[in-house]
């Protein structure tokens, strides 16, 4: 493990990381998509970045966001609707609760799928995955009182 990896994992819990990473990172994640300058992969730590588009359940409107995803044995992604640890759930996690249809784009290839919330026994299996690629996982479960949303992401077959 690099100097720059071991450095970003002692801070992935600390508060000032946690703002960092609701005010900064993900509008850099948004705004660098698809170029080779990701701010999640810098310094060495390679964080595996998503970006799912959900259909907003108001307005209707296609809703893109940049979320760590763990990819699962049998073909399925996994992401996790953790919101920082804040006491609410993030908005694409109602919007794929109203329609489970979305568009996954992992390392630039783009695929329909359909979500479902993780059952127990495959949460509990996945945040140590989670936890492994981000550690900051563990200060959100710590941080809040409510259940935080797992999402696995079953890839939809592509007619012929």
């Amino acid at each position: 493990m690099s100097v720059s990896t071991r450095f970003l994992r002692s801070i992935a819990k600390t508060r000032g990381m946690r703002w960092f990473m609701m005010k900064a990172q993900r509008p850099l994640d948004e705004r660098f998509k698809g170029t080779r300058f990701m701010p999640s992969t810098v310094g060495g730590v390679d964080t595996p970045i998503c970006f799912l588009t959900t259909t907003g359940r108001v307005t209707g409107e296609p809703r893109t966001v940049p979320l760590v995803y763990v990819p699962a044995p049998d073909g399925t992604v996994a992401v996790v609707a953790s919101n920082y640890g804040q006491r609410h759930h993030p908005a694409w996690s109602h919007n794929l609760d109203a329609n489970p249809e979305a568009t996954l784009e992992v390392d630039g290839s783009t695929s329909p799928v359909i979500a479902r919330r993780a059952e127990t026994h495959e949460a509990k299996n996945l945040w140590a995955a989670f936890d492994h690629v981000w550690p900051g996982y563990e200060a959100y479960r710590d941080l809040t009182d409510r259940d935080i949303r797992m999402y696995v992401l079953t890839p939809v077959p592509q007619e012929a």
